[in-house]
């Protein structure tokens, strides 16, 4: 008779595992690790994501085209327009004409949207410091600055 044994227990789990070292994992799992509690925390504020991601990255004042939101936010465009649709309908952005370029237009903030994100905003800032709170400044600055690098580095280039 055969005697069968488990291979969990018969093998030992490699000292390396290919996406253990693999940049592109660790950013992604380091993004959904920090992210996970703070979207819980959206629900109070009646937010979902995709508004948290265009309202957040509209804060910190100024105008975008739309295809700079979109890479700014991680959407597809036409994704984002729909979005901006919605959000303009309940008076949170609206679009501007875009300066010489009347093709393009801009996306700004309203009072109205202002008045929303401020305190989610402040809040996302309160929860980045409790999670780097064990980290020194000066490597969370040289971390996010290597990570600023990557992306420019690595995405394309807007056409």
């Amino acid at each position: 008779m055969k005697s069968h044994t488990r291979a969990s227990t018969t093998r030992k789990r490699p000292a390396y595992r290919f996406p253990d070292d693999y940049l592109p994992y660790l950013v992604a799992r380091a993004s959904h690790v920090i992210l996970h509690d703070f979207h819980a925390l959206l629900r109070p504020a009646r937010m979902r994501v995709p508004e948290w991601r265009v309202l957040g990255t509209l804060s910190s004042g100024g105008a975008y085209t739309v295809g700079a939101l979109a890479r700014a936010t991680l959407f597809k465009q036409p994704t984002l327009s729909k979005l901006l649709d919605r959000l303009e309908r309940r008076r949170l952005v609206r679009r501007v004409a875009g300066g010489m370029d009347l093709r393009q237009s801009l996306v700004e903030l309203t009072p109205r949207g202002r008045k929303r994100i401020g305190p989610v905003v402040a809040h996302a800032r309160r929860r980045e410091q409790k999670v780097l709170k064990n980290h020194r400044v000066r490597d969370v600055k040289a971390f996010k600055g290597l990570l600023k690098t990557f992306i420019a580095g690595f995405e394309p280039k807007p056409r």
